[in-house]
């Protein structure tokens, strides 16, 4: 990548790579690296502004990972703007002198009013209070000399050096719960001078550019025309995919779809129809609904599921990378996938993701690992696919069997659920607020309860409808349905013989995830 304006440093936060999709939405190109490759990148490049991440370390932990060597922190000049955001605050601040503490009184974990010094640029335009996300243990008590406080809440929430040439803010602006949290950014890319240099169409070339690249290199290594494995699953980021690339790799793309028996209810013609508008003619299904089903029934673990569920994943594509001799296998992948499977970077793992580091015998690309779902449904748009595909809310990979938990996966109880999920979704389509919603999820819980039906006792099944909203899926907040719909939701539920009881799930996330498992 040339003319980079912004390095940002991943210090293993879950928010990290939203940092950079703000700044892509704001029309500013950046990289994202881990502490340990910015000397090579710094030494041949000089960005505009640097940013420090947050961080699962505190920075009295023995293993908490330093700022680079050559990163310059020196308050007189002006090589580059420094901001540090929460860890990278309290990594600024302990490195130069003033004091990180862990004050029971100040940890903040969720939402937060800060109050701001609006005469700072930082802050421009901004109201003097504001709702803010906040998500740390350690605090910045006392700062470096020359530095001064810019903004408080329950401590010291940013700080300055007189030149403003070094930031730092303690909460987090890049999430949607900083409701001016873009705003601080764009002031931070004002400050440092930074101008508009990226667009969806761009970035559309850029995606075929790569592909195209890397396919041609191992044509002229071989001498063989390659074709190209592309998993579909009829939602918006492989079909998005299939249509960005359709028109550059022709009949080398072969788009495969597994029917793997966690389907919803008329999921697989929905993927057919989808498929075919991104523009699609080699598509193959491959019916693994038995093999799925024994293997996943195994165990009631969610993290186990997953795992059982990628291994029949990988069999599947490996055997079709042979049969149709393919050099690569693309997918498409989100940032939020490889974020939450602990591939970002130096972010942890929150769960694993069935297409995330597997080790085909071929080359597994990726083309969409940088962006977020909103920024996937743009690329939709650009690319004129139809608006039910671009509105279209996610599903898992693997599906239904994430939404039986607690208990063994079944037949039964796989129909059980899918047919509720079709009965909940009927109902907010019937008030017009599927808009609304981000995601819905209607599962199982393996928890059964005594009841009563027809005046005989019953003891049958939970199930759980949960709906959130959210614009990247890295924080949602928890959807709450009008009281006519959760009546009706419940009583259209509870009419089957087996379910007794009903529950409305509105945890946000953290410290919940979208979905159970």
């Amino acid at each position: 990548m040339n003319n980079i304006q912004i390095l940002i440093i991943d210090y293993g936060s879950q928010y990290t790579l939203i940092i950079g999709r703000i700044l892509r939405e704001l029309g500013v190109r950046s990289i994202i690296l881990p502490p340990k490759k910015v000397d090579k990148w710094l030494a041949s490049n000089t960005p505009k502004a640097i940013i420090l991440s947050g961080s699962n370390y505190s920075v009295h932990n023995e293993d908490a990972p330093d700022l680079p060597s050559s990163l310059d922190i020196s308050v007189k000049e002006n090589k580059y703007l420094i901001l540090g955001i929460c860890y990278g605050m309290q990594l600024l601040a302990y490195k130069m002198g003033g004091e990180v503490e862990r004050p029971l009184s100040n940890r903040e974990y969720g939402p937060a009013e800060v109050t701001l010094d609006t005469k700072h640029p930082l802050f421009k335009g901004i109201p003097e209070k504001t709702e803010v996300w906040a998500s740390h243990g350690d605090t910045v008590v006392s700062l470096p000399v020359g530095f001064s406080p810019i903004a408080s809440s329950s401590g010291i929430s940013a700080m300055t050096d007189k030149e403003n040439h070094i930031m730092g803010i303690q909460f987090h602006p890049e999430v949607t719960d900083t409701k001016e949290g873009k705003k601080i950014l764009q002031n931070f890319l004002d400050l440092a001078s930074c101008v508009k240099d990226w667009s969806a169409t761009d970035l559309i070339f850029s995606i075929q550019n790569e592909v195209k690249e890397i396919l041609n290199n191992k044509t002229k290594e071989t001498g063989i025309v390659q074709n190209v494995i592309l998993g579909v699953s009829g939602g918006v980021d492989s079909t998005t995919l299939a249509s960005i690339l359709v028109p550059v790799l022709k009949e080398r793309l072969i788009c495969v779809a597994i029917d793997t028996g966690g389907l919803r209810e008329g999921e697989l013609e929905e993927l057919k129809i989808n498929v075919k508008s991104a523009g699609v003619e080699n598509l193959f299904i491959i019916d693994a609904k038995d093999e799925f089903i024994e293997n996943i029934s195994k165990t009631i673990d969610g993290e186990d599921k997953r795992g059982e569920f990628r291994n029949v994943y990988k069999r599947i594509f490996e055997e079709q990378i042979k049969k149709y001799n393919a050099s690569f296998i693309v997918q498409g992948t989100l940032a939020t996938d490889i974020i939450e499977s602990g591939k970002a970077g130096e972010s942890v793992m929150i769960k694993t993701h069935h297409n995330v580091g597997l080790s085909f015998e071929v080359e597994d690309l990726h083309p969409l690992r940088n962006l977020f779902k909103y920024e996937v449904r743009e690329l939709a748009r650009s690319m004129n696919l139809p608006s039910s595909i671009y509105e279209r809310n996610p599903f898992p990979g693997p599906g239904l069997y994430l939404r039986i938990v607690g208990t063994p996966v079944s037949l039964e109880r796989l129909e059980l659920v899918r047919q509720a999920d079709k009965t909940v979704a009927d109902i907010i389509k019937k008030y017009k607020t599927e808009k609304e919603i981000s995601q819905l999820v209607v599962a199982l819980l393996g928890v059964n309860s005594v009841g009563v039906k027809g005046d005989e006792r019953v003891y049958g099944y939970s199930l759980a409808v949960r709906a959130v909203q959210t614009v990247d899926f890295m924080t949602a907040k928890g959807y709450y349905f009008k009281e006519e719909i959760v009546n009706e939701i419940t009583n259209a539920l509870t009419k089957h013989k087996d379910i007794v009881r009903v529950f409305f799930d509105m945890t946000p996330k953290p410290p919940a995830t979208t979905e159970f498992e």
